[in-house]
Parts: C-alpha cells; structure tokens; sequence
C-alpha cells in the first residue's frame, strides 16, 4: 500500500504555499484517518499511535514524530519519558535511549520550565533553533533539529498525559494554523485512547469485584411477606444504602423510599408487572439516596413465591453497582468523545464494509453529501456517492484489491467527482484508509469539496495573468494597487501627467558594427537600466521602441509629486547611463549617450487592449510635444531636455530642488507645432557619482 508523504516545493509564485498548506493537511488528515481506525478499532492502542506517528511524520516532512508520557517515578517527582517515536533515516530512534527516559520536567532548583508550563494549560509550542539557547539549543544540536512543535495531550477531566512532537532537521519552519487542527485532532485521538484503555481497566476491576462480592455474600439481602407487608433486611443491606442497623422499617416501602423517587415508582411498578403475569425472578437497576445526599446505584434482584397463583413472598438481594455503572459512564464518555471528533471533523468521513456497506457517516458527510446519517448507514456506498459513468470502475476496483491485487486509491490523494443526494456532482479530494480486522476489510474515506479551491486556483491564474500584464507598464507599488481594484482602469479619463521620452544617442551607429547577440544585449542593458529608474520613482512604463522608451508620471493614478518624480526619474536614468558609458569606456567598449525629453499637460487615457490582453496607453498633443522635445536633446547635444510647464509643475509640488543645473534654453522651434516652445536643460555628465 502506498503511503502520501506530504508535498514540499520551494516555489513563491502567489497561491502556491496555499495550496502545498491544504495538500499537507490532507496528507496528515490522511494519516490521522488511518491510526484512528487502529485506536479505536483496535484491542491495543500502542500498536495504533506507533503507525500513527509514523504515517504523521511522512505526511508532514518531518524528520521525527515522538510521543512523549508525563509520569511519577518512585521518589514521587514528575517526569517525561519518550514511549514511542519514529525517525526518518539514518536518524536513530530515542524512546529506546536512557536520555529521553525520566527527563525532569524543572531545573536543577526544581523550578518548572516554561514549556512545560504552557503544555500544562494546553497550549500549542513551537520553537526554531535560532530562537533557543542552553540545554534546549544543546538538546537540538545533538540531533540535528532545526525547529520543533509538540501539542498537549489532554485528557477529558484536564489531565496533562503527555504531548507529541515534531523535529524539522531540513529547515526552521512554523507550523500552520491548519495544520496545528490536524495535530490537536491526533493527539485528541490518543487520549481518547488512553481513556477507553483506563476506563476498560476500571471496568475490569469492577467486575472482579463483583465476582469477589459474589464468593463472599457481601450482598445486602432482604426478605419481604407479600400478604403481612413484613420484611427483612440484612445488615450488609443496610450497609449499602447508608443506614444504621435497623433503621429500615416500614415493609417494602422502606426499601422504596430509600431509592430515587423515579426509580421507587419504577420499582414499583416491575413489583406489579411480574406479580400480574406470574413472574418468578425480577431484577432493578436503580438509584439509592444515601442519608448525606449522595448516590449510589444497586442492583435488586428477587425470587418470587407463589401460593395458588397470589404472591406470598419475595427474596431478593441488593448489590452495590455504583464502580461499575461508573466506569460505563466513563466509557460511554470516551466513546462519545470520539464520536464528536469525527462530527466536527471539517471533511467528510464515509467508513464502509468489504462488501460496500456504509457503517460511518459523520456529519460533515451529512452536510456536503445531503443524506442524513440514518438514511445511509448499512446501505450500499456507490450508489450514493459515486457517478454513475465511475461506479464500473470503482466496482472493478474493490473487486481487483480484494481479490489480492494492487489498489490505486489507497494511501493515495486524488480527487474526482462525487454525488450529492439532489443528482448534482462536485469536485472532492479523496484519501482513503483501510484496517483489516478479522475476516473483514474497513475502508474510511476522508473527502474534501474542493469546490472552492477550484474557484479559488481559477481566480487566482486570472489575477496572475492581470499582474502580469499591468507589471509590464506600472511599478509594482501600482500594480498592488490596481490589483486591490481587481486590476482594471476606469473608462477613459483625461488627466494631468508627466510625459517622459528617453533614447539612446548613437545606437544606429554602434550597431552597424556590432554583432546581433552583441546588439540585443546592449538594448537589454539600457532598457533595463532606464526600467528600473520608472519603476523606482513611481513611473508607468507606456512602451519600448527601439532604443528608447515612452513613460508617464500620474497614471494609472494621479499622485502628489508626478512632476517632481519624473525629473527625478530622468536624473537618476542620465546619472545610470553615464556610470555605465564609464565602464563600458573601460572596457573598450563605445561609449553611450541618452537624451531625455519632459513635458507636463493633459493627456488621453485608457485601455486600448482585449478583455485577456490589455494595453494601457496615453496619447495627445502632451505626448507628442514631448517626444519632440527629446528630438532637440542632439541638436543642443543636452542629455535632459525639459518644457516649462513641467518645471513650474515641480515648483508647485515643492520639488525645487530636482531643478538645480537646470538652465533657460530659450525658445525654439519644434516639428509640427507652429509656436516657439520654451526649452530648459542640463547636462548629463554630472550626475554620476
């Protein structure tokens, strides 16, 4: 039978730690699945929580899975010794090694520490090795762990038993809190185990003290005369419902008055039934108050005397019970305990029979499946759950694994579609367990609707897509922001922008020369240092062409400094070039110029693409004055040439001083608009470092 270890990746992309989280948590619930068939099936424990740590420590990537025990020893401290763990090759086992037996819970003053003091109120502790010091860091050292997690085990009645744990020799990691769930329903699975064991132990105890009571007449005996009302009740009797010697008189009805008012009723009322039809023998199980308040049961059996068909006398015996209804009382509790763990399981448990039966059905199956849990026990599985055009393989299969042969399910996660009890199907991640008992196979299923993680995953390639697109134009801090805004423009608006054109001086000429892979590396290594200067001061990147590019300040948004972020774009742009001009210079390499061009005004825009391919663009005269304006930066051989609208733009944001070594050009023709334009500047060369 396979066994699911639990996934690892290393990718980051968005979602994938999500989703490898919830394919963990099926893994481990998996593996939960399993042991909880052995525990609760199985006449020993121990043999249960043994494959339960190991199947855990596989499905979670842990390197060691441990179950530790608090107990006494002689001098009468408390202690904790490792009873089982399984480690992950070549690491060695430590129940087995004297260290881990008796460790003290305190210091060497007695004092207790803080991690035992946090599992005693039920927390949850997780620890990296970088955090740690001392003997704890000594302790993690010497075996290797890097980070480690143990959840309390908690019995019903507040008992502290013990608590499991956890090594990651790989890497320091924190836990989740949807896997932290699974760990608190283990280690809820093993005390409820522990209990069942307790209360099984208590049971047998008091039944050997039934049988000793028996062999000692320690029973209280009573003997009543029907037709006089005279009874006779015997010291132990007495004894039993807490009376003095002699105390109990009255007939029958002092032994009715010594018990519950219900159940005296009750006892009257069997008395009448058994003398109506005959009835030689009667048996109560029934509730003695005792004089302080106290409850005790007893159970009152009787032989009947009859005298021509009238009853004429009864003798009977009253037996103290009240350990052994306890101890049903118990187990009843620890069964039920059990049974809460699976209703408030998130995920669906279906256990069926060899033969397809339903013998489970919690009630998160209830919910996902629309059956009640009555309409479904003992009937046939499939066609319930299973679609039609799957049930032939699935009987195919069942029929295949029976017979010996191999299973392609089992100790697998898969997911497939499933029927609701309306007809409709859903999509569902199946684990399946299975424990073989004596003549018969029990398969529980854990499905999960994965409904919505489908949902999920779709939406979450769709904004992936989205984010893809909008980094091509937008710094990543706007594209964060259009994402919150579910990654689309508004329809077409008409803001105020900064228009910034930046090219390469030169490029026709140094390409002639140069190789192809010679030239296309250099455009990658000024596109992406001119890149990177947008993106860093919040620039949107319009378009490459060529050897240069077209960017604006205030799209997709308008902000409070456009104009001041996009003369401080084109500095730190120049300031780029000219260091790399430097080295390339160094290498003999040609050297490299830019000219950049700004102007501030109103521009158009919008998004020009498809629904799946979207082109976010600015156009206008805004746009186009610009352009030409970087047109002049070889004619005044000036790296950044600038209008005077954007000047005054950064004046008004307080920008001055993204101004210094600007100087008056002068007003100068420009192609295409009949007007002189009035034309600042500064040089590049000085604003490299």
């Amino acid at each position: 039978m396979n066994e699911m270890a639990a996934p690892t990746s290393e990718a980051s992309e968005p979602g994938a730690e999500t989703f490898l989280e919830l394919s963990r948590r099926a893994a481990m619930l998996g593996a939960v699945g399993y042991a909880a068939t052995l525990l609760i099936g199985g006449t020993d424990w121990r043999a249960g929580v043994e494959e339960l740590l190991r199947r855990m420590g596989l499905a979670t990537g842990a390197s060691r899975a441990s179950l530790f025990e608090v107990h006494r020893v002689a001098d009468g401290r408390m202690v904790q010794s490792c009873r089982f763990d399984w480690a992950e090759p070549p690491l060695r086992p430590i129940s087995d090694d004297p260290r881990y037996a008796e460790m003290s819970l305190g210091d060497e003053e007695g004092e207790i520490g803080d991690w035992t003091l946090r599992r005693m109120r039920g927390e949850v502790v997780q620890a990296l090795r970088s955090e740690v010091s001392g003997y704890t860091r000594q302790v993690y050292e010497e075996q290797g762990t890097l980070s480690f997690v143990s959840v309390p085990v908690t019995l019903s009645n507040g008992e502290w038993w013990g608590f499991i744990g956890f090594d990651d020799c790989r890497v320091e990691r924190h836990w989740s809190a949807l896997e932290i769930e699974v760990l608190r329903i283990a280690a809820a699975l093993i005390a409820g185990a522990v209990e069942r064991e307790r209360t099984h132990a208590r049971l047998r105890l008091s039944e050997e003290r039934y049988a000793l009571a028996a062999r000692g007449a320690n029973d209280g005996l009573w003997d009543w005369q029907v037709d006089t009302n005279e009874a006779y009740f015997s010291p132990r009797l007495h004894e039993i419902l807490g009376r003095r010697k002699g105390e109990l008189e009255g007939g029958i009805g002092a032994l009715v008055r010594a018990l519950a008012p219900e159940d005296g009723a009750l006892f009257r009322n069997i008395l009448d039934r058994r003398f109506a039809k005959l009835r030689h023998r009667l048996m109560a199980e029934s509730r003695a108050i005792l004089p302080d308040g106290g409850v005790r049961w007893i159970i009152i059996r009787g032989q009947i005397v009859y005298r021509d068909g009238t009853p004429v006398r009864v003798v009977g015996s009253v037996r103290d019970i009240t350990d052994r209804k306890l101890a049903e009382q118990r187990l009843m509790a620890s069964e039920a305990r059990l049974r809460t763990i699976l209703d408030t399981a998130g995920d669906a448990i279906v256990s069926v029979d060899s033969g397809g039966g339903v013998v489970e059905f919690n009630r998160a199956a209830e919910r996902i499946f629309g059956y009640a849990r009555e309409e479904v026990i003992g009937r046939p599985m499939a066609p319930l759950l299973v679609p039609p055009h799957l049930r032939g393989a699935h009987a195919a299969g069942m029929a295949r694994y029976l017979g010996g042969g191999p299973s392609h399910v089992i100790g697998r996660h898969v997911e497939v579609e499933a029927l609701r009890a309306d007809g409709s199907t859903l999509p569902i991640e199946l684990a399946i367990s299975e424990i073989k008992l004596p003549g018969e196979h029990l398969f529980t299923a854990f499905l999960r609707d994965i409904t919505e993680r489908r949902s999920f995953e779709q939406k979450l390639a769709e904004a992936e897509r989205r984010r893809a697109n909008l980094a091509r134009y937008f710094s990543p801090k706007m594209v964060e922001r259009m994402m919150q805004q579910d990654g689309r423009l508004d329809a077409v608006r008409l803001p105020r922008v900064a228009v910034l054109f930046a090219d390469m001086i030169g490029f026709g000429a140094i390409s002639r020369f140069a190789p192809g892979e010679e030239t296309i590396q250099l455009l990658r290594e000024f596109h992406a240092l001119i890149a990177q200067a947008v993106f860093e001061h919040e620039g949107s990147l319009d378009k490459y062409m060529g050897d240069g590019l077209m960017a604006t300040f205030g799209t997709p948004e308008p902000g409070p400094k456009d104009a001041a972020n996009a003369v401080a774009c084109a500095r730190a742009m120049a300031a780029s070039v000219v260091a790399w001009s430097n080295q390339r210079h160094a290498r003999g390499l040609p050297a490299i110029q830019i000219g950049i061009g700004l102007h501030w005004g109103e521009v158009t825009l919008g998004d020009i693409g498809s629904e799946r391919h979207p082109e976010f663009t600015v156009v206008g005269d805004t746009v186009n004055l610009a352009s030409r304006i970087e047109e002049l930066t070889r004619q005044l051989r000036i790296g950044i040439l600038a209008s005077a609208e954007i000047l005054r733009a950064v004046q008004e944001e307080g920008g001055k001083a993204m101004l210094e070594g600007f100087r008056d050009f002068g007003l100068h023709p420009v192609r295409g608009r009949s007007e002189l334009v009035r034309i600042w500047g500064r040089t590049a060369d000085d604003l490299a470092g």
